[in-house]
This record gives structure tokens, C-alpha cells and sequence, in this order.
């Protein structure tokens, strides 16, 4: 398990994120522009129903590229 950790938050890179507005707090925009760049094909997505639904390694791709991402990986410590 992947963990990443943005504006002081942990995400596991691979867990559903649901919705408009926690994929904003993930991409750190609002709803609004998050919804917008689902929509205009800026990062892949799934539809639930009316809720859209991707995970965090979906939508930071595009924005970070696979480099970026591994930047942010928080490394389990050594016990």
C-alpha cells in the first residue's frame, strides 16, 4: 500500500476517492474545477451513479507524472 501524504493529509494512492469535492482536496482545487477537469478528460475517472470516482495515483498522473508521485510516497520507517 502506497501512502502519499499532501497538505498535510495521508492518501493511499490506490483507495477510491469519492466525489467532486474530496477529489479537489486531493488535486487541491475546488469542486467545481475538479468536476470541470474530470469532464474535459484532464484525468481518468469512473462514474458511480451521479458520483464521480477515481483514485488519487489517477488523478495526480497527469498533473505530477509517475516521478512526482513517487516524490510524495511517505516511506514506512524502519523498526
Amino acid at each position: 500500500m502506497a501512502t502519499i501524504k499532501l497538505r498535510n493529509k495521508l492518501y493511499d494512492l490506490d483507495a477510491p476517492v469519492r466525489g467532486a469535492k474530496a477529489i479537489g482536496e486531493v488535486r487541491g482545487t475546488s469542486e467545481r474545477e475538479a468536476f470541470y477537469a474530470a469532464e474535459t478528460g484532464k484525468f481518468s475517472f469512473r462514474k458511480d451513479g451521479r458520483i464521480l470516482v477515481a483514485t488519487a495515483r489517477e488523478v495526480l498522473t497527469p498533473m505530477l507524472g509517475e516521478a512526482g508521485i513517487e516524490r510524495l510516497i511517505v516511506r514506512e520507517p524502519a523498526e
